[in-house]
This record gives C-alpha cells, structure tokens and sequence, in this order.
C-alpha cells in the first residue's frame, strides 16, 4: 500500500525563500533554500538541539546552471579548518532596514541602523526596488566593507553598482552566523 506524498514542514520566507524545518527521533535539520527551492544551507544536529547550540554541522551547497550540485562546504572551525564536526551555531541571522543604495563603485548602501555588522561580514540583500540586480538569487552574498558608523553606510566590497538601475526603496540586509562563516 502506498501512502503517497508528505507535507513538509516549509516556513516562507522573504521573496518567497523556503526555509525547511523538521525534526525525527534522530537528527533535525534546517535548510535555507533558494528561490528555485534548492538548499544552500543544510543545517543538523541531534534531536532537541536548540538553534543556539554548538551543536549543529552546516554546510554550503553551490549549483550550476542547470541546477546540478558542483559543490558542497563545510565551515571552518576555531582551528581554521573544514569541520564536519557538531560545533556550530545554526542563526537565521538580524536584518537591516536599507533606506539607500548609490550607483557607485564599489556600491555604498545606507541603512537606519548598522547594528551588530563588523567589516567582513557576508551579507544578503532581498526586497529593494529599482536596483534590484542587488536583491538575494540564491548565490549573490557580499561582503562587508568600510563601515562608517555616524553615516550607517558600509561598502559591498568588490560590487559595482554604477550600471545597476538606480535604487528607489525598500529593502532589507540580512546577516548571521549562518552567512559569517568562512567554507573552506
């Protein structure tokens, strides 16, 4: 007897990101996908383990063009190496209010609060209009560069922005530990 498909435990996400909870009497998993519903993502632990815990293994997933998986990563640890090890903490991340994005070389976007972001931070943007070349694909974060904290503005280090659309609004910058780690 079949018993056909299973609803899965998806969370919706901004621009309509899948976020992919579920839990067994053996591990949980959290998976951050992209908007073609691959994971990039793909967090476990053992069971009851709390988001919070050094108790998760992440890894980074890169596809292809076709979809196709060309690369999986593994965070490094404190002894700066790859670790399949349960010793990460899995964080959804903080997210910024953008209230500017200039046409520029490297790109300088402005914020209502930088909060905890350091220089060298990875970073998504999602949600802006009008350049919207700097919104999440699945694949495009930036990293963090000259924080000029009395401005709230910081630097998409590497990213020029002067062939984009000019910004009109909206738009948030997502960060965390999931996004902070460095794969190997």
């Amino acid at each position: 007897m079949s018993r056909g498909a299973q609803n899965r435990p998806f969370k919706y996400g901004a621009n309509d990101r899948r976020e992919f909870i579920v839990q067994d009497s053996e591990v949980s998993l959290v998976s951050i996908n992209n908007t073609n519903g691959n994971p990039i993502f793909l967090g476990r632990a053992k069971v009851g383990a709390a988001l919070t815990d050094e108790k998760w293994q992440i890894r980074k997933i890169t596809y292809d063009s076709n979809q196709g998986v060309t690369r999986v990563e593994w965070p490094v640890n404190n002894e700066s190496v790859a670790s399949p090890d349960f010793e990460f903490i899995w964080d959804a991340g903080s997210e910024l209010t953008i209230t500017a994005i200039s046409q520029a070389n490297p790109g300088v976007v402005t914020v209502s609060d930088l909060g905890l972001l350091v220089n060298g931070d990875k970073i998504a943007i999602q949600g802006v209009s009008g350049m919207t070349q700097v919104n999440f694909t699945g694949s495009n974060l930036y990293t963090v560069a000259n924080i000029n904290a009395g401005a709230k503005t910081f630097e998409l280090s590497a990213t020029d922005t002067t062939a984009f659309t000019a910004y009109t609004s909206g738009g948030t910058v997502t960060y965390g530990e999931v996004t902070n780690y460095t794969y190997s």
